[in-house]
């Protein structure tokens, strides 16, 4: 597929690149999650929920690119960058929290009550662990706009040399 042929004048390299690098970052921060509650919670262990931390990542990593797809919040980027990262953070965060619940709801329709409460699924059972998810899903989102964002600003060349190139002298 040429570049031309592709959707947003990607290749589909470049877009399973893109795809890759959303999943990293997501995955990352799931498996932070999961060891801080292998940490604090008794009876968490640590190696069963890698494997829900690697799917989870891999769904929510999708559902990102839904997100770019749609391009949720592209109207505030003639706004100054850090409300155009500030704004896709908050969208994306409720996108993502939204089609978590939505996971869940589906599940349970599923599954109704078929052997209790899913110990690999993230809690969303009442308000305050939705409000907490959001806000830590808000703040984890705003590096990684901020990064997307930058790049969209000062082009990938660019943000790969300032990344990886020579230090100026």
């Amino acid at each position: 597929m040429s570049t031309a042929d592709a959707p947003h004048g990607k290749t589909m390299l470049e877009r399973m690149g893109h795809f890759l690098v959303i999943f990293a970052y997501l995955w990352l921060l799931l498996c932070v999650y999961t060891l801080h509650n292998t940490l604090v919670l008794p009876d968490w262990g640590l190696a069963a929920h890698l494997g829900a931390a690697t799917l989870k990542a891999l769904v929510l990593a999708k559902f990102v690119l839904i997100g770019e797809h749609l391009k949720l919040g592209s109207r505030a980027e003639r706004l100054p960058l850090v409300w155009v990262v500030l704004i896709k953070a908050a969208l994306f965060a409720v996108l993502l929290i939204g089609f978590n619940i939505l996971e869940e709801l589906i599940v349970e329709a599923i599954r109704p009550q078929g052997g209790g409460v899913d110990d690999n699924a993230l809690p969303m059972d009442d308000l305050s662990s939705i409000t907490s998810l959001a806000v830590m899903a808000f703040i984890a989102l705003i590096p990684f706009f901020a990064i997307s964002e930058l790049t969209r600003v000062l082009g990938e060349e660019r943000m790969r040399i300032l990344f990886f190139g020579k230090p100026p002298a």
